[in-house]
C-alpha cells in the first residue's frame, strides 16, 4: 500500500501536476491521521473493556473478602465482651467475705478475663489494589475513599491491640503472680499442664486489694477502646460491602 501511494506521487510530480500532488498528500496525511485515531479507538475501547474485567474481578474479590472479615471481628468482638464481663465480675467480688468468694470458679474469670483470641483479615484484594496502583481502576470514588479508611483504621486498630497486650503482659499478669495460679487457670483451656496447683495462694488477700480493682478498672478502659475500633471497623466493613455489592 505504502508503495503504491509512492508510485502515485512519483507520477504527478513528473507529470508537473504539483497542485494535484499537493491536494493528494495532505489526502494521504487526512487517511493516515484517521487510521491513526481508528487505531487508537480500538486500543482504548480494548482497555477500557480489559479494565472493566478486572475491576469486576477486584471488586468481586473485595465482596467476598469483607464478608470473611465480618465474620472475624464479629468473633473477636464477643471474646472481648466475655473478657469485659468477667473483669467486672471479678471488679463486683472485690471487697466480699471470703466465704463468698469461695462460691464463685474465681480461676474461671481470670482466664476469660485475659482473652488470647487473634484476628487477622482477608486483605489480599486490598493489598493487590494499593501496592499495584489499581484504585484507578474504580471510577467511582466511593470504593477508593472506604479503602483508604480501611487502611487507616488499621493502623489505630493496631494501636489500641498492642496497648492492651503490653498492659496485661508487662503490668497486669506479673502483679498477679503472687496470688494466683496460672495452672489451675490454664485448666479452664484444658492445657496439658494445666490443673491443681499443689502451692495454690490463697485468693482472698487478692481482693482485699485496692491494687487488683485498679487494675481491672484500667483493663476494662482498654477493653473497652478496643471494642470501640472494632465497632468503627464493623461499620466500616458494611460500607464496603455495600460498595461492592455484585452489579
Amino acid at each position: 500500500m505504502i508503495k503504491l501511494f509512492r508510485n502515485i506521487r512519483q507520477n504527478l510530480l513528473n507529470e508537473g501536476k504539483t497542485t494535484k500532488y499537493l491536494k493528494y498528500a495532505i489526502g494521504e496525511i487526512i487517511l493516515v491521521v484517521i487510521g491513526i485515531l481508528i487505531a487508537l479507538s480500538i486500543n482504548n475501547w480494548n482497555q477500557n473493556r480489559l479494565d472493566s474485567l478486572e475491576r469486576k474481578a477486584l471488586i468481586t474479590k473485595l465482596h467476598v473478602e469483607f464478608k470473611e472479615n465480618k465474620k472475624a471481628i464479629n468473633n473477636y468482638r464477643m471474646a472481648e465482651e466475655q473478657a469485659m464481663n468477667s473483669s467486672i465480675a471479678l471488679m463486683n467480688l472485690i471487697g466480699l467475705p471470703e466465704e463468698e468468694l469461695l462460691k464463685h470458679n474465681l480461676d474461671s474469670l481470670l482466664f476469660q478475663s485475659f482473652p488470647s483470641n487473634e484476628i487477622a483479615f482477608a486483605n489480599n484484594a486490598v493489598n493487590n489494589i494499593l501496592q499495584n496502583g489499581r484504585l484507578n481502576l474504580f471510577k467511582d470514588d466511593t470504593i477508593s475513599t472506604l479503602l483508604y479508611q480501611w487502611n487507616s483504621l488499621a493502623e489505630i486498630r493496631k494501636i489500641r491491640f498492642e496497648k492492651l497486650d503490653s498492659w496485661n503482659n508487662d503490668i497486669f499478669l506479673p502483679y498477679l503472680l503472687p496470688f494466683i495460679s496460672f495452672k489451675e487457670m490454664d485448666a479452664n483451656a484444658n492445657l496439658r499442664w494445666g490443673g491443681k496447683s499443689k502451692v495454690k495462694p490463697n485468693y482472698y488477700p487478692l481482693f482485699q486489694n485496692v491494687a487488683f480493682e485498679n487494675l481491672l478498672d484500667n483493663s476494662l478502659w482498654l477493653h473497652k477502646e478496643v471494642v470501640v475500633r472494632l465497632e468503627e471497623t464493623d461499620r466500616l466493613i458494611d460500607k464496603i460491602i455495600e460498595a461492592t455489592k455484585p452489579e
